[in-house]
């Protein structure tokens, strides 16, 4: 139980805390407002990366959600190995891609492959979904009318406060979820000698209705009980009914002053001066049995102070949070404008740099929030909703990607190795899902999949995801970057060049030379875009998989170069790399989408895949690379760009592509579309779409991608100083940011030129600084600062 999940939560932060004091009563980083959260969207949201919550404010009455991110409402029964083996078909299907019978090829593999699934007892292509575990429900008597309302969150301590007054007094809330205990936290208090009595039960979170693929949510439980017990003891627990798992609550209340007493499923408190619950929330493999006396003796040797459980979470937290920073010089502004007004100017004048600042803030903070045993899907941990848009899940192409883009850049090894040992625990079933699929060796990997599986069972005839093989080089890039930008060639050798490896023997199975004298990649698909009017994705040669095949025997050809390899070996990964089927250019000067030149461009769609070689990768933008492939990239853009995308990752994921070809204009369009089309809910989450439709944090955990990639671009051996900062961008300071070779950077500028660098190099190392026509190469010592001037004089 907890002696288990410490040390996950502890992974690699402890070394930090003696580096990094908590400051008590630091509002540096306060995003408040006074108005309550009337819907469960707009709350302030608290996580460990396990457990979070979402508190609802109606003053007397709250509602706090609870979530774990390890419960899932799954459509079948967790133990079930839920793939096709369809590998013998492939020959069929790419004569029939050949033929340019795409529609025909799609539903000859899905169709198989789904009858092979319904018969396992597996028909639904969405095996998963998350739901959250229960709410706090909590009733303070009050007397006469409410005011002085006030909510905050403290994104440094990870700690959100409430506080209201009636004709009795004040009453505060304090909640956090704890990095070093596991558990939830709440602490009600009386304020000016306020006596509190309250009413506090575990309840289902309303809504459990609806279908999610088929599945009625009604019936997702075989049982839920909950009850109170003397003593101050809390306790849920639930029975899947599709599947064998469940899970369970356990809440510890003690009171300061006043009486408590349990009944039923409630427990009563009566003139006290202070409330705490202590709460874990325990996924249970088999959802008949109960962790209870565990949980309970835990709970119990926990301490009965506030301040005792906070401080040490809050220093942990903090650590994390203050390695980057971005100060646009809005200390004042956050403690004197609520959100509220913050995102009406937003709305009216575009980003201003308190948007910009809070929403840096904001990202940093979500992410060490929700990454724990997984890496943050669609919605993070939270929801207070039983039917999630797709699902609420981890979506592989493009969506868990930008979630994670700044896990490396932004100084984040503890997210990082959330997202790693999420992919190394996935490992066998991506190549279970490529013997069966496809017959190949090394890995396939799923668009959307049960995340503590990784069975590929998510397609259908229109997305037919089990020909998809850039998935697995795109979610084992960062890997790759995470590798080179710490310098760590230790976590290059062990963990990232055996993934190459097996990736190189993916290709080697798949790969098709053709008379030409090239290898082909069919079939492919291009996320999630379709060739011409056929209804489904399925294709060949797609660019993207094309980018992602050569950019996996790039990698190996260079840590070949680092590790001394085999010269056998990396002569054979140079063939393949040197015999890919060459990109393609179209009519209109663009880079298309896909290689055959019968394909024609679909320029109005929401995806953009085949800039792969220029975000994530990093192709196009290589000395070595031919300049007409970058400016067929800039014309790509350009066309795409036409076609104003209205989800919010989406101007995002495009606006870094426009920041590394250097279009400073297109990444400013993109931010103040992103200001001002109301994406960003109240507790500062960002939607799908405008109007705030769809609760997801793809574009909140990736904007701070996008904000360091416009002002810093590394690659190794070269840094890039305000590639793509435009004059109107507020003037400020980004600190802490990582670079390549293990190095860490702090940049300042204004009017979108620079002011001063400052580089903490981290080993020696040759590295080539740019700004502008101005470029110096230094060779830096390990431990030493180098700083720059405006005009990258450096001392």
């Amino acid at each position: 139980m907890m002696t288990k999940l410490i040390p996950f939560l502890l992974l690699f932060a402890a070394p930090a805390v003696a580096q990094t004091k908590h400051i008590p009563g630091n509002e540096r980083w306060t995003a408040w407002s006074v108005q309550p959260a009337a819907k469960w969207e707009d709350a302030f949201v608290t996580g460990n990366g396990l457990h979070g919550m979402m508190m609802m404010d109606t003053p007397g009455k709250e509602r706090i959600i609870c979530v774990h991110e390890d419960l899932l409402l799954r459509a079948w029964d967790r133990n079930k190995i839920a793939v096709a083996n369809i590998a013998g078909l492939l020959p069929a299907v790419r004569q029939l891609v050949d033929a340019g019978k795409l529609d025909a090829a799609a539903a000859l593999a899905t169709d198989e492959a789904r009858k092979q699934l319904s018969n396992m007892g597996a028909p639904q292509a969405w095996p998963v979904s998350p739901h959250p575990a229960f709410d706090i429900d909590i009733h303070t008597d009050n007397k006469g009318s409410i005011s002085h309302y006030k909510r905050s969150l403290n994104m440094e301590t990870g700690e959100v406060r409430s506080t209201w007054q009636d004709n009795s007094g004040g009453v505060e809330y304090k909640i956090f979820s704890s990095r070093t205990a596991n558990v939830n936290v709440v602490r009600i208090r009386g304020i000016n000698g306020r006596r509190l009595s309250t009413t506090l039960a575990l309840q289902e979170t309303p809504g459990r209705h609806g279908e999610v693929d088929g599945v009625d949510v009604s019936k997702a439980f075989r049982d839920i009980s909950t009850h109170a017990d003397p003593g101050g003891w809390l306790a849920y627990h639930a029975q899947y009914a599709r599947d064998s798992g469940g899970y369970e609550g356990l809440a510890r209340v003690t009171i300061k002053g006043g009486e408590m007493q349990a009944d039923s499923n409630s427990i009563h408190v009566s003139n006290a001066k202070e409330i705490l619950v202590v709460l874990r929330i325990t996924p249970l493999q088999y959802g008949a049995t109960t962790q209870r006396v565990v949980v309970q003796n835990e709970l119990t040797a926990l301490p009965l102070n506030y301040e005792d459980l906070f401080n040490p979470h809050a220093a942990l937290h903090a650590a994390m949070f203050r390695r980057v920073q971005l100060n646009l010089g809005c200390a004042t502004q956050w403690a004197s404008t609520p959100i509220e007004k913050m995102l009406a100017e937003a709305h009216q004048q575009g980003p201003t740099p308190l948007f910009l600042e809070q929403m840096h803030a904001m990202g940093r903070y979500l992410l060490i929030s929700s990454s724990g045993k997984y890496p943050p899907p669609l919605q993070g941990i939270w929801g207070g909703g039983w039917t999630p848009a797709w699902n609420g899940g981890f979506v592989f192409d493009s969506n868990v990607n930008l979630a994670i883009s700044a896990i490396s850049t932004g100084d984040l090894s503890e997210c990082a190795e959330s997202y790693f040992g999420y992919v190394e625990r996935l490992l066998p079933a991506w190549r279970l899902n490529a013997r069966s699929y496809l017959g190949c060796r090394g890995f396939l990997v799923p668009h959307y999949s049960d995340p503590e599986k990784g069975y590929l069972n998510h397609f259908g005839a229109g997305y037919p995801w089990m020909y998809w093989p850039s998935g697995a080089g795109w979610n084992l890039m960062p890997f790759y970057e995470h590798g080179m930008l710490t310098g760590d060639t230790t976590f290059l050798r062990q963990r990232v060049l055996p993934l190459y490896e097996e990736m190189a023997q993916f290709y080697e199975d798949y790969l098709t030379k053709g008379n030409d004298g090239y290898y082909h990649i069919s079939p492919g698909i291009s996320p999630e875009n379709n060739v011409g009017s056929n209804e489904t994705t399925l294709a060949k040669d797609a660019t993207i998989d094309i980018a992602v095949a050569r950019e996996v025997f790039d990698h190996l050809l260079k840590l070949g170069t680092l590790f001394k390899l085999d010269k056998a070996q990396t002569d054979k990964w140079q063939y393949y790399y040197d015999h890919i089927v060459p990109y393609r250019i179209n009519a209109d000067g663009a880079l298309a989408e896909w290689a055959p030149p019968d394909y024609p461009d679909n320029y109005a769609h929401r995806h953009n895949s085949h800039l792969y070689p220029v975000f994530p990768g990093t192709e196009f933008l290589q000395s070595s690379s031919d300049p007409r492939l970058l400016q067929a990239a800039r014309v790509a853009l350009v066309k795409r760009f036409k076609n104003d995308t209205e989800s919010a990752h989406g101007l995002i994921h495009l606006a870094l592509m426009a920041a590394r070809l250097h279009d400073t204009a297109k990444v400013a369009t993109n931010l103040q579309r992103f200001a001002q089309r109301h994406y960003v809910y109240n507790g500062l989450v960002t939607s799908h779409n405008p109007e705030h439709s769809i609760y997801n944090l793809d574009a909140a955990l990736s904007l701070q991608r996008l904000l360091s990639d416009m002002l810093v671009f590394s690659q190794p051996g070269k840094v890039e100083l305000l590639p793509a900062c435009a004059n109107s961008f507020p003037g400020g300071t980004l600190s802490g940011l990582r670079i390549h070779g293990g190095h860490k950077l702090d940049i300042t500028w204004a009017h979108g030129t620079l002011v001063s660098a400052v580089v903490h190099a981290g080993r020696n190392d040759s590295c080539e600084f740019v700004y502008g026509n101005k470029s110096v190469t230094i060779k830096m010592l390990a431990g030493k600062q180098y700083h720059f001037n405006h005009q990258l004089q450096w001392r």
